[in-house]
């Protein structure tokens, strides 16, 4: 009953939005009918609109003629020069060339008039809107204002509803799973971005509408956006690496949400990854933020299958064969075991004798096993060595030091003084 009640209340939020702004539409399309500036509004606005997107072809064609023009003329004065020498053959050519070159300078006036003229259109339309926006009532601004902030909240409650319902089917299909496969992660980080990316869209368009509205022109500002980045590009050029390194990271799967990972000194479970930054949260629940420009490399943890590497040292004394038989033993224990066995996916992996210590004899072994599920089975596993070296009797060194009295006079001093100081 819950969840047909949250339905049907966002169902009625978008109706109603829906239904207000089309009332609010046909309002304003009748006032705009009893207007008679709307036509002549209408009328440059579509001219405007048109040579707009001329205009920088036009300028550029201009710019054009001009060099060319510019060419012409001191071709022009060339010959003009070696005319007057006595150059017939350049006297000749003096009224062509002279005329290429006044039609090209004439070309390249009118271009730039008419440049001039759609920027003068568009400047007349913005300023007739302006003064339409001057006249007309707050209250009504105020109402349109509501109704898109209104539907925006109608949009955001449906995108929070299918990202909830697309979770819960994510959470429901890998339920009777041990741990989260590879698709099952990529369709919970792909929810994440979706929702962020969604969100932004949804306030950043209800903003820009809303400031519309009470009058604050954004076109130029938008407009600007190329300048200002560039002013900025220093500064900018951070976050448009950020993005570039985030959309390489989703795109091949580097890592995904519940994810361990690795990035420079830095580690811990993936929380959230989106196109600027990567969350991560330590064992000690710390929560850390990285760009994903500052990510040059990337360990994993947890990608498909895990492993758990041990290095036990026992003493000299030990026979190592026997050791190792007594560990193969515990594994295979363990991967029998009802409740750690099915953490293991392949039995346990003995490499042999890897290094002579100072005091001990180190065996290299690992075991594969589940994704995130290689510090449960080591430390049950230690847990299982210790017991059994105890039973057995098989030391496992410490650091200790022997003392050597020797046979010297003196050293049998000390140890009668000793002797005598502890009765």
């Amino acid at each position: 009953m819950k969840k047909m009640y949250k339905y049907l209340v966002v169902l009625l939020v978008v109706l109603g939005s829906f239904s207000v702004l089309s009332y609010a539409q046909e309002a304003q399309n009748t006032e705009k009918a009893q207007d008679p500036l709307i036509p002549i509004v209408a009328n440059i606005q579509s001219e405007a609109d048109a040579v707009l997107k001329e205009s920088k072809s036009v300028e550029r064609e201009a710019l054009l003629k001009t060099q060319a023009a510019e060419v012409a003329k001191e071709e022009y004065e060339g010959l003009k020069k070696q005319a007057k020498e006595g150059d017939k053959e350049a006297k000749g050519k003096l009224p062509t060339l002279e005329e290429k070159f006044k039609t090209l300078q004439k070309e390249a006036n009118n271009l730039m008039d008419k440049a001039q003229l759609a920027k003068k259109k568009a400047e007349l339309y913005q300023t007739i809107k302006a003064e339409q926006r001057a006249n007309e009532n707050f209250q009504s601004r105020l109402i349109k204002a509501a109704i898109v902030i209104g539907i925006g909240f109608a949009f955001f409650l449906v995108l929070k509803l299918i990202m909830v319902q697309l979770n819960r089917f994510i959470t429901k299909s890998n339920e009777n799973s041990l741990h989260e496969s590879d698709t099952v992660q990529r369709l919970r980080t792909f929810s994440r971005l979706i929702y962020w990316v969604g969100s932004i869209i949804i306030v950043g368009t209800v903003i820009y509408l809303t400031l519309d509205y009470f009058g604050f022109n954004l076109t130029p500002l938008l407009a600007g956006a190329g300048i200002v980045g560039l002013s900025f590009g220093f500064g900018g050029q951070y976050l448009i690496r950020d993005i570039i390194s985030g959309i390489f990271i989703l795109a091949e799967g580097q890592f995904h949400i519940n994810d361990v990972i690795k990035i420079n000194d830095l580690g811990g479970l993936v929380e959230d990854v989106n196109l600027r930054v990567t969350k991560l949260r330590d064992l000690e629940g710390r929560v850390i933020y990285i760009p994903n420009g500052e990510i040059k490399a990337v360990i994993n943890y947890t990608q498909e299958w895990s492993r758990a590497l041990f290095n036990v040292g026992v003493a000299y004394k030990e026979n190592v064969d026997h050791v190792m038989e007594v560990i193969v033993s515990l594994g295979k224990e363990m991967r029998e075991d009802k409740e750690f066995g099915k953490y293991l996916l392949e039995d346990l992996d003995m490499l042999g004798v890897d290094d002579f210590g100072s005091s001990q004899v180190t065996i290299k072994f690992f075991i594969k096993t589940l994704p995130l599920k290689q510090w449960t089975v080591a430390r049950e596993f230690k847990r299982r060595i210790k017991n059994k070296f105890d039973e057995l009797g098989i030391e496992i060194p410490f650091p200790h030091q022997t003392m050597y009295w020797g046979t010297g006079q003196d050293n049998d001093f000390f140890k009668n003084y000793f002797e005598q100081s502890t009765k």
